[in-house]
């Protein structure tokens, strides 16, 4: 705890771990469409793109001590790769997920290759 913060305001309608068919490597937080999603820590965009299937525009950060965290669903993002950013810096603006769900940001946190449960690392 306290490394991070939630990077937008908003409840949780999508839980980490097994459901809805797949298993779900993060949260997901509606929010309102266009709302300012930020960077949760300090760190190195090492990606920031469209490129992956079903996650629309998709924003990955480096972070100290081998964490990454990883920002989908984006309407657009606001920063590129190799960008540094601060703990709390805008990044992007909430979007709507490709399948037509309601406004949200898909969020996780990876300790090395492996995601853990946002919850207990957010305040």
């Amino acid at each position: 705890k306290g490394i991070f913060i939630w990077p937008v305001k908003g409840k949780i309608v999508s839980k980490f771990g097994a459901g809805e068919g797949s298993a779900n490597k993060g949260v997901e937080i509606s929010s309102a469409e266009g709302r300012p999603v930020v960077a949760a820590a300090p760190g190195k965009v090492i990606y920031s793109g469209n490129g992956i299937r079903s996650y629309g525009n998709l924003i990955i950060i480096e972070h100290a001590d081998d964490f990454f965290t990883v920002y989908g669903h984006n309407k657009q993002n606001l920063v590129k790769s190799n960008d540094f950013v601060g703990q709390g810096d805008e990044i992007a603006l909430v979007g709507q997920p490709q399948n037509g769900q309601s406004p949200r940001l898909h969020f996780e946190i990876r300790r090395g290759k492996a995601a853990v449960n946002p919850i207990f690392y957010l305040p």
